[in-house]
């Protein structure tokens, strides 16, 4: 048994028996299954007939059931911008469900997809309901730069995986088994790194710097231009949701960055691969413009079936037959190459809405949080915020290059954005730490009535 078998044994274990004191370390159970799942390494062999991530999950709601029923006190309020959140997750799941029963062809084939779905929403309630403080929002954001920063360990000194036609295989997590999903889900974590490097502990800021060059290493190997892109974008988006008062540090990450970037940089044919995102239609590789075709196919798909035609009902049922109407090419088993078609073939034009709305409504509670903690001076707290605007600004970026829309890190981050919202927004001072409450001195002119109980200033931090 391997050195590296014996820590997951020991840690799920740890994380299961801390789950039960706080549901947060259910988050850390989940995840140490997702970025360490032993089907997918090579010290896991022996134990890779058992559904981990399904045991992870399972003790994720144990813990969160036992402790709503033992302090059901103990959660942050639902606000009305959180609760139309949540109220959205629930009608993304129903209507999955009317889609899946009502319209798919094959119940079997579009239950796949339906399975992912109902998970991941799932999965979303019982990270909001396990996220209830500030250490919590702090731990399940460290225990995703770690987990990542595993998979670039692993890459990078370890040599895991192997090189295909310059691109990184045989290593990731599941649902992001390939180069393009597994440089999705690095994309997505990254600028939490960058976030705590600039405003967390010292403790913090050491595992952000160690994790940082690992996830970008696994960035370049992948060798994925949609990464590359939306890698930019985020770096935009965390500037363009900083406000005045912090936009100089979110500047000064974005350059540090950069030189990061520069330094790993050293691979001819992944700038080469890069720079084909820029050329002209005329100039396109072959993957790229067939990837053209077959979102022509996928809207021609909608057009027919505009409520949807359940999971897989591109890529497994209808979709080789629009591919060879646009393409004439046959071809079984075709991705559209696009999470935004790719959602609206499956689950409808209504379930597309439904998801913007949801992404979108999410964004606007973020910001307006990012708001409330930089007039209040909290310009850390704001630049977390910043940090997961990044994030999912680099997750919607890498869905235009591939069918990752309904990938589970985006309900992550999802999860991170109501968590935040309660935590550091209006009601921050009511339950995001506990109150320290300050009596007023009976000199500073404030009269002493006999009876009476003497006035108590507002909480301080």
């Amino acid at each position: 048994m391997s050195i590296s078998l014996v820590a997951f044994l020991a840690l799920f274990v740890l994380f299961g028996l801390l789950a039960f004191t706080r549901p947060a370390w259910g988050v850390c159970l989940y995840m140490l299954t997702f970025f360490a799942s032993p089907p997918y390494w090579w010290w896991g062999r022996d134990i890779a007939t058992y559904r981990w991530n399904l045991y992870g999950g399972v003790g994720l709601l144990i813990a969160v059931l036992i402790s709503r029923s033992v302090n059901p006190n103990s959660n942050q309020p639902v606000t009305a911008k959180t609760r139309r959140l949540i109220t959205l997750a629930t009608l993304l799941l129903i209507n999955a469900t009317a889609v899946h029963f009502l319209l798919s062809r094959n119940w079997g084939v579009s239950f796949g997809s339906y399975e992912l779905v109902a998970k991941f929403v799932l999965l979303f309630f019982m990270m909001i309901a396990a996220i209830r403080t500030e250490r919590d929002f702090k731990l399940v954001i460290m225990t995703l730069i770690i987990g990542m920063g595993y998979i670039g360990w692993e890459a990078t000194i370890n040599d895991r995986g192997k090189m295909v036609a310059g691109r990184l295989e045989g290593v990731g997590a599941p649902g992001a088994t390939q180069a393009n999903e597994l440089a999705s889900l690095a994309v997505t974590i990254i600028p939490l790194a960058g976030a705590f490097f600039m405003a967390g502990s010292r403790y913090q800021k050491f595992t952000a710097f160690l994790a940082a060059p690992f996830i970008l290493n696994v960035i370049l190997l992948c060798n994925s231009r949609g990464a590359f892109l939306s890698m930019i974008a985020s770096g935009v988006a965390f500037a363009a949701f900083a406000p005045k008062a912090i936009r100089w540090r979110a500047f000064k990450l974005l350059c540090l960055g950069g030189v990061a970037v520069w330094l790993l940089l050293g691979d001819p044919e992944i700038v080469q691969r890069f720079m084909t995102s820029f050329t002209s239609s005329e100039e396109l590789d072959s993957s790229a413009s067939s990837r053209l075709q077959y979102w022509k196919a996928g809207i021609r798909m909608i057009s027919d079936y505009p409520l949807g035609a359940g999971g897989f009902g591109f890529k497994r049922v209808h979709g080789p037959k629009y591919i060879k109407e646009v393409n004439d090419q046959d071809f079984d088993g075709r991705s559209v190459h696009n999470g935004y078609i790719n959602e609206t073939c499956e689950w409808g034009i209504q379930g597309f809405l439904l998801k913007m709305l949801f992404v979108t409504t999410g964004l606007f509670v973020l910001r307006q949080t990012i708001n409330h903690c930089t007039r209040q001076g909290r310009t850390n707290e704001a630049l977390y915020g910043c940090g997961i605007a990044a994030c999912m600004t680099a997750f919607l970026g890498t869905c235009m290059f591939g069918d990752r829309l309904d990938a589970e890190w985006g309900f992550w981050m999802m999860a991170l954005i109501v968590a935040y919202s309660r935590i550091y927004g209006p009601t921050f001072q009511q339950f995001g730490r506990p109150q320290q409450l300050q009596q007023i001195p009976q000199n500073q002119n404030v009269p002493v009535v006999p009876g009476m109980q003497q006035p108590v200033a507002s909480p301080q931090y």
